[in-house]
């Protein structure tokens, strides 16, 4: 199948980005705010819920570990179900969760109710993510795969952000109520449109049976003047069936892909440490480092900023490489360079703002391109499980880095000192990732004998232009 699928890949790659593309890039944006608000809303409200209902801040912890469980579990058991029964017909059904979970959350009462609406709106919000980045990565063409599935990517960090602004407008004035109304009606009201416009995923597509309406349909939106070769088709079923299992995730390790899945994880796993390491406890670190609290939290915010801006800059770039690893494994010796050097730069505080910025578009940047990079990594058939097992257990490394970084605060260690503690998973993500290889399907002649896209993209070009 994935050779046919290469030749509907090759076809897009052969035309300029089509407005379908280009709506569907927008939807799934839209989507990726909506799920980033929606995971960082109530950081924004606790301090006020604290009041009202007579607790202290430390009573809510529960309530974010109950979040952050239900969020691993979204990308671990909810995700693989996408490559089984539609990768469409999964994100939809977590968009519905996790909208209609915050709008319920006004009503909680208490702790319990709380913990327990954040639990199941995990689920619904850690499988949201990396269905979107597989589902985008299908329908990009290869030569802007990258960029396009890291824009999408960056609608999370946007939506997170926003909860911020939303928070500080709307709570004096319309309550604690309407944070949540908004985070769970505004993607109830984008649900209809991508009910109507997004596409299966491709390998759902090619394994119906004849005569393909929905893969005539779609190739209809996206490339009018493309006709599905009937050898594709058939080859197509005979091989349906040959990669399905149970457990998707076993087709993670199989055919020589055991090697750079456990790659992946262990990068993941690292990055994610040092991502939310910084994410956690850089305004603290900041105002210890002599800055006034405003200006740790308008630091903290560009260091976000910074990442999002980074994360568009190289991936367009990386879509220029044949080995995108080498671009990841540069952004992470960026990240490590850069908390060298804010270590280094303790008091001088406009050599600090431009570390803490490189270190944002190194390290915020990188994260969003290792997604986007994971997401297309694997077969189509396991492409939703690739992408969502590695994003699961990166979740351990973002658990275990606040952890980390209250122990070490706990115990008065030296700014300078913390910061070069955090300096060893950026160096482990980046010695882990230069080593990742994609290997040969079976069936395949190898990669370097084998015909590629762009091999594929210019027969189509001087099919379609004989002169």
């Amino acid at each position: 199948m994935e050779s046919q699928i290469a030749h509907f890949h090759a076809a897009l790659d052969a035309r300029p980005v089509s407005r379908p593309q280009w709506l569907m890039l927008l939807m799934l944006v839209f989507l990726l705010v909506t799920d980033g608000y929606d995971a960082q809303v109530i950081s924004y409200i606790v301090p006020v819920l604290s009041q009202e209902w007579g607790l202290p801040p430390a009573a809510f912890g529960p309530v974010f570990s109950a979040n952050l469980l239900g969020l691993t579990i979204g990308a671990l058991l909810v995700t693989p179900l996408g490559d089984r029964f539609g990768i469409r017909r999964v994100l939809l059904l977590c968009v519905s969760l996790y909208a209609c979970l915050t709008v319920m959350m006004v009503f909680a009462w208490n702790i319990p109710s709380l913990m327990a609406m954040r639990f199941i709106c995990g689920l619904g919000m850690g499988a949201a993510m990396p269905s979107t980045m597989a589902l985008m990565a299908e329908y990009a063409p290869p030569r802007l795969r990258t960029v396009m599935v890291t824009m999408a990517a960056a609608g999370y960090s946007i939506g997170g952000m926003l909860g911020g602004f939303v928070a500080a407008l709307a709570m004096d004035r319309f309550g604690w109520q309407s944070i949540f109304l908004a985070g769970g009606v505004v993607p109830l009201v984008l649900l209809p449109f991508l009910v109507r416009y997004l596409p299966e995923s491709l390998s759902h597509l090619f394994s119906d049976a004849p005569p393909y309406a929905r893969l005539m349909k779609i190739t209809r939106r996206f490339m009018p003047d493309w006709t599905v070769p009937a050898a594709a088709l058939d080859a197509s079923r005979a091989t349906t069936g040959q990669t399905s299992s149970k457990m998707p995730v076993l087709n993670l390790f199989r055919h020589g892909w055991a090697r750079p899945t456990l790659l992946i994880w262990g990068t993941f796993f690292s990055s994610l440490i040092l991502t939310y390491f910084y994410l956690s406890w850089l305004p603290v670190l900041l105002k210890q480092s002599g800055m006034t609290l405003n200006a740790a939290n308008a630091s903290t915010s560009l260091f976000l900023l910074s990442g999002v801006i980074g994360a568009v800059i190289m991936s367009y770039l990386a879509d220029r490489l044949q080995n995108k690893t080498r671009i990841l494994g540069l952004m992470l010796f960026g990240a490590a360079l850069a908390t060298v050097l804010i270590g280094l730069n303790q008091g001088h505080m406009g050599w600090l703002v431009f570390f803490v910025l490189t270190a944002g578009f190194c390290i915020i940047g990188g994260q969003l391109m290792l997604n986007s990079f994971t997401s297309s990594f694997y077969p189509t058939y396991a492409r939703a499980t690739g992408i969502g097992w590695a994003m699961g257990i990166g979740r351990f490394g973002s658990i275990l880095a606040p952890l980390v970084g209250s122990m070490l605060l706990a115990t008065e260690t030296p700014v300078d000192k913390i910061f070069f503690v955090f300096v060893v998973p950026a160096v482990t993500a980046m010695l882990l990732i230069v080593q990742v290889r994609k290997p040969s399907e079976p069936g395949e002649p190898p990669r370097d004998q084998s015909e590629s896209i762009g091999e594929m993209r210019s027969k189509l070009r001087c099919k379609n232009n004989p002169a």
